[in-house]
């Protein structure tokens, strides 16, 4: 039975009597919240299940209180509430209205609005946009299914909603999470300043974050226990974000898809290969219903696709793309024994730390690069923006170069991409290595991957 008038007044006022936790800190994703007014955009903070949107939210909120906002002034509600099943017509504006009933100042005044998994509720877009207008009204939704993708977002709001991506955990968190120390930003702007007991423990740190990834839920959770949960997320986004919309897919197909991405992270997904791939083991499939698939559980943040850089206005639509699962823990839990790929997890963890700084920039920002000529040379990232004429970044993956082919190959691709690019500086991520190298292109610079990826947190 849907809830009465009498239930939503107790539901309200159980959410305006609610204590929000003091979350540890996540970096800030909202630069800032306006003052509550009409017409202010929608701020959407959007990412796949449980990494963390929701807290972030309470983040959002303490920040409000600290600064002298009354509680009265801001309304959190949850959406994905079980006692709101089914979804009663109407659901949004009853809550609202019913906030408005309790706090009348709150609507004069001006409040702080944070619906949580609002796309829970019927005609959420409708109702968002109409209160943004008319009410004297910050917004703040959060939503982890495909309806509040990029695509959607787009079609639906036409400009009046602002995206706030998040991610799982980023390093620095990671490190924050689990109580292990970080340099400061002085000491980790000198290469090899930072004491050499500080850098064993980072270095230890970072082996572990490419195994136990940065969904906060999975922190501090043993080995069994935490693939477990970490396959319950996908299975969770699985049914939630892809059958739920698109059913003819079924459950069973769209998981193999899924596990195909995760476990091919770090390489090129071809929706022809993976189609033939899938009939040889009794899935009679199309090319349709696998890239409808793919593209929602791309929607559904389970993996990015990156593109080949290109300078045209109208890169071929054909060309095979790379993913990165979303966080390397659930790559890593996934993954069959015999496939445990500590250097794909190492590119994997280098290409979210990529998009989480691009996070705001323009789209494909973040690519990858084959150098035209007969050797078809390859380096895993290209980071720059040809319209605005910014300067690229080159950056090269590898869990060591040790071995002299791996060396020369890896330096070799590097070195072919600056001529290219006409750049002189060069960059190599690796596990532990760190060094200069001189080439006639420029220099080339090597990293353990644990400075480069707090080069962006620290200070």
């Amino acid at each position: 039975m849907s809830p009465t008038a009498f239930d939503y007044a107790d539901l309200v006022q159980e959410a305006r009597a609610f204590e929000f936790p003091s979350p540890r800190p996540r970096r800030e994703v909202v630069e800032a919240l306006p003052e509550p007014a009409p017409f202010n955009l929608i701020h959407a903070i959007t990412g796949i299940r449980r990494c963390g949107k929701t807290f972030y939210a309470f983040q959002l909120i303490q920040q409000l209180l600290s600064c002298g906002v009354p509680r009265d002034r801001v309304f959190y509600f949850n959406f994905a509430d079980d006692r709101l099943r089914p979804t009663p017509p109407a659901l949004l504006n009853d809550v609202v209205e019913e906030y408005w009933r309790q706090v009348p100042s709150a609507r004069s005044e001006g409040c702080y609005l944070f619906l949580d998994e609002v796309q829970e509720a019927d005609d959420w877009e409708g109702f968002c946009q109409r209160i943004a207008e008319r009410e004297r009204v910050t917004l703040v939704v959060t939503g982890s299914s495909s309806k509040l993708s990029a695509d959607e977002i787009a079609s639906r709001f036409r400009g009046r909603l602002l995206e706030h991506p998040m991610r799982p955990l980023s390093f620095v968190e990671f490190c924050l999470f689990n109580g292990i120390d970080l340099p400061d930003a002085d000491d980790l702007a000198l290469a090899g300043s930072v004491a050499p007991t500080m850098r064993s423990s980072l270095e230890a740190a970072f082996d572990r974050y490419l195994i136990e990834g940065g969904f906060p839920g999975a922190q501090g959770c043993g080995g069994a226990e935490r693939m477990a949960l970490l396959q319950t997320y996908v299975r969770d986004v699985v049914v939630r974000d892809v059958v739920d919309r698109y059913p003819r897919a079924g459950v069973a197909l769209a998981n193999q898809v899924a596990l195909y991405g995760l476990r091919n992270t770090g390489c090129e997904l071809s929706v022809n290969s993976l189609v033939a791939s899938l009939k040889k083991v009794g899935y009679p499939t199309t090319w349709e219903t696998v890239s409808e698939v793919s593209r929602l559980l791309e929607q559904a943040h389970l993996y990015d696709g990156v593109s080949e850089y290109s300078t045209s206005f109208s890169p071929s639509s054909t060309a095979t793309r790379k993913v990165y699962a979303v966080d390397t823990g659930m790559a890593h839990a996934v993954s069959r024994a015999s496939q445990q790929d500590a250097g794909k997890r190492l590119e994997t963890a280098v290409h979210n730390e990529l998009a989480r700084r691009a996070a705001s920039a323009r789209i494909d920002t973040v690519c990858s690069l084959t150098v035209p000529g007969a050797k078809r040379e390859k380096v895993d990232f290209v980071v720059g923006d040809a319209l605005s004429l910014e300067p690229y970044g080159l950056i090269q993956v590898t869990v060591d170069m040790t071995a002299d082919r791996t060396r020369a190959r890896e330096i070799g691709s590097l070195a072919s991409a600056m001529w290219y690019a006409g750049v002189d500086k060069g960059l190599v991520v690796t596990l532990r290595e760190r060094s200069t190298i001189e080439v006639p292109e420029g220099m080339i610079e090597v990293v353990p991957a644990w400075h480069w990826a707090l080069m962006d947190g620290v200070g």
